[in-house]
């Protein structure tokens, strides 16, 4: 029992070493990340005007409406 509890705490002992060495090392071979883009500015095509009202009033609704007979 004794062997065993010691190869435990000697391997979970090994892993904490190898895991802090592992990340000690410099990250990507100490490169810097490359420079940021400028912004681009994108042209927005222009609208065209919305279509016009009738002008008696009709907006075309619909006669299917839920609590209608």
């Amino acid at each position: 029992m004794k062997f065993l509890k010691k190869f435990i705490i000697t391997a979970f002992a090994l892993c904490v070493l190898v895991a802090s060495a592992m990340a000690d090392e410099p990250q990507k071979d100490g490169q810097k990340p490359p420079p940021a883009k400028p912004p681009q500015q994108v042209q927005k095509p222009e609208k065209p005007p919305p279509p016009r009202n009738n002008d008696n009033g009709n907006k075309g609704g619909n006669d299917n409406r839920r609590g209608k007979p």
